[in-house]
């Protein structure tokens, strides 16, 4: 497995994490899926280098979480693209641990998974072998929203990545600058009051969005209710075009 830097990345590193590890099995409409992960992320929460890079760009750890959005995330991508051509390359936006970007592979989709913190990549490789992937089907991006790449994807996802409302905008212009004419993006997020403002901020960029409501059981076994968006790219719209005619 490959890790592509942005040329634009300028960030320092977040320091590894270095505590125990564990493997867990979810199942998703029959399908089994291995994660690898931390059993203590909280620890980095402590590390001097974690505070010092939140201070210049307000920077946290959030990918040794396994977040809600993830198993809704999983969930909806096996069960709406289970029949779809598996040849078509998936884009994970914020993976962190890569649980969507998983239940891709296990369909046969070749996955890029993004992040702003490389530090989640060792987890997502060890992830792709638990599985048995091929890994040659599974690449990295280190990925800044604000700087997106000239990289185009006929399919994205993302789980729990509108937690904030500054990061709305952010989210739709990275799927207009890399969701491919006649593309299709999923997204996946627990109740928040910063996502009602998605479809929004998604026709502003040319993008059509559909939302249905969702639920998911987090870790404790609570039932956590949800929206999916799905997001579709018209043809002939693009970022450009929009603000041309504004």
């Amino acid at each position: 497995m490959s890790v592509a830097r942005a040329p634009h990345d300028a960030s320092p590193p977040a320091p590894e994490y270095r505590g125990p590890t564990t493997v867990s099995t979810f199942e998703f409409a029959g399908r089994s899926i291995r994660l690898a992960r931390p059993v203590e992320p909280d620890r980095l929460l402590d590390d001097p280098a974690v505070h010092a890079w939140n201070r210049t760009d307000d920077y946290m750890p959030y990918w040794a979480y396994l977040w809600p959005g993830a198993g809704m995330l999983a969930e909806a991508v096996v069960s709406r693209w289970a029949a779809d051509d598996p040849r078509d390359e998936v884009l994970e936006l914020g993976c962190g641990l890569g649980l969507g970007g998983l239940a891709a592979m296990a369909l046969g989709f070749r996955v890029s998974f993004s992040d702003y913190d490389p530090a989640a990549f060792g987890f997502i490789r060890r992830s792709v072998a638990e599985n048995g992937f091929p890994a040659e089907r599974a690449t990295t991006l280190l990925l800044d929203w604000r700087e997106p790449p000239d990289a185009r994807y006929p399919r994205i996802i993302a789980a729990d990545v509108l937690y904030e409302k500054k990061l709305v905008p952010l989210v739709a212009g990275v799927l207009a600058r890399m969701l491919a004419p006649g593309g299709e993006a999923l997204l996946t997020t627990p109740y928040r009051a910063s996502a009602e403002a998605f479809p929004q901020a998604a026709a502003a960029v040319g993008l059509v969005s559909e939302s249905e409501p969702a639920w998911t059981l987090d870790e404790a076994g609570e039932r956590r209710p949800g929206t999916i968006y799905r997001v579709l790219r018209r043809p002939g719209v693009t970022p450009g075009s929009i603000a041309a005619s504004r």
